[in-house]
């Protein structure tokens, strides 16, 4: 089973890099796709099938008529481009093209200085760019019962950076009688792509805490331990011969098995209110990818990068009744991804949900980023959830330069 999911997040990890040619940043917010709509708040809010997700102390929290739910693939998507970086290296191809067939055909003599001026623009474009593809896919199998609820899930994650290096070394003393000497350029783009699989369970239960003053409330504690497959590959290349179908990495890549857990808390000080804490990842893993194969003339300039699974800390609170959630989370504290680069996010929350009948479900929410290395996205969604048994939920997420996600799952209960 292990080695399948290997396979599949392999060709996932492929199919987001090579969508978005350059990339950062970790999946959209949330992993289900009602919590992506409600801006991916769900420490407090989640229910008990989507709980192994964010707080297993929820897998507690279910209603009397709840016996048994299973979530079909749960799958999110999401695409930043601030720099608009994907068209600037189609662009600095297409003239890096102009100019080899220019100089190809000169016999020696000086090239168009705009033609060169054309290719300086276009190859200073793409420094320092950076443009973000992101999926997520998770599955459960739930129990929920007043002895030890149970949530068996998986999830597969990726995280993926790419970099363009610019050398000054390409552009210094380039003109149309000094053409650039193509075949040798030094400027290189860098794709780090990390993923992480994780199987396990989720188990919590409830605890009732009665007093005269709060007679109904409840502390729910939970715990998920959980194997973890770990896969990570670097690719590097020159700008001129940087290619979408350089990522094809079956015997590239690097992988390991570990495990770990996380905990969660729940307190209910009466049935519509719950405060949620919750600590994932609590064990650090790293893993270093391959070391990219170095093109001629770039020999011994390449190297290995280290993925990160650093733990991650999550309070939230959320007010529910029968046709009405709100909720708010906030990480405690930022999460980074990769050793060698100063990539991490780390996120303030907000979602809301109408609920119709316990037949459809309108979500809106507000992700808002404290760091510099994401921005804020705003989302919306529908549910249709027909005689409470089959639910279709859909999620769209947008935010500021070219940031766009959705999600979207199937799920049975009863």
């Amino acid at each position: 089973m292990m080695k399948i999911q290997l396979q599949g997040l392999s060709l996932a990890v492929a199919a987001a890099l090579s969508v978005s040619s350059i990339s950062t940043q970790a999946a959209v917010n949330g992993a289900d796709a009602r919590s992506v709509a409600m801006g991916g708040t769900g420490v407090a809010s989640a229910s008990y099938l989507t709980a192994s997700f964010y707080n297993p102390a929820l897998v507690a929290h279910y209603d009397k008529n709840d016996d048994f739910g299973v979530l079909l693939p749960a799958v999110g998507v999401s695409l930043h481009d601030p720099d608009d970086l994907n068209q600037k290296v189609d662009d600095f191809q297409d003239v890096n093209d102009q100019l080899e067939a220019a100089i190809n055909n000169s016999g020696g003599a000086p090239v168009s200085d705009a033609l060169v001026n054309q290719w300086k623009a276009a190859l200073m474009a793409l420094d320092e760019g950076k443009l973000k593809a992101d999926l997520s896919v998770g599955a459960a199998v739930a129990v929920p019962n007043r002895y030890l609820s149970m949530n068996l899930f998986t999830q597969a994650q990726i995280v993926s950076l790419a970099k363009a290096n610019i050398d000054p070394a390409d552009l210094a003393g380039v003109d149309g009688s000094h053409p650039p000497d193509l075949d040798n350029l030094q400027s290189d783009v860098l794709g780090i792509g990390g993923g992480i699989v994780d199987v396990g369970l989720a188990m919590g239960k409830s605890f009732a805490i009665p007093t005269v003053s709060l007679p109904e409330q409840t502390v729910s504690v939970g715990l998920s331990p959980k194997i973890q497959q770990l896969i990570a590959v670097s690719f590097q290349n020159t700008v001129s011969q940087f290619d979408d179908s350089d990522f094809s990495f079956e015997d590239e890549y690097r992988d390991d098995t570990a495990f770990n857990l996380d905990f969660g808390l729940a307190y209910q000080p009466m049935p519509s209110v719950t405060v949620g804490f919750s600590g994932r990842n609590l064990f650090k893993q790293e893993l270093e990818t391959n070391t990219p194969e170095s093109p001629t003339g770039l020999a011994g300039k390449f190297t290995s990068k280290t993925l990160l699974v650093e733990p991650k800390y999550t309070l939230g609170v959320a007010y529910e009744n029968s046709w009405f959630t709100a909720a708010a989370d906030v990480d405690l504290n930022e999460q980074k991804y990769f050793k060698e680069f100063d990539l991490a996010t780390q996120y303030a929350r907000l979602g809301m949900e109408l609920n119709g009948w316990d037949w459809i479900q309108l979500r809106a929410g507000y992700s808002l980023s404290l760091t510099d290395s994401a921005e804020d996205t705003v989302s919306a969604g529908l549910g249709l959830s027909p005689f409470g048994v089959v639910a279709v939920d859909l999620a769209l997420q947008y935010g500021q330069d070219n940031n766009y996600g959705g999600a979207l799952q199937f799920a049975f209960t009863m």
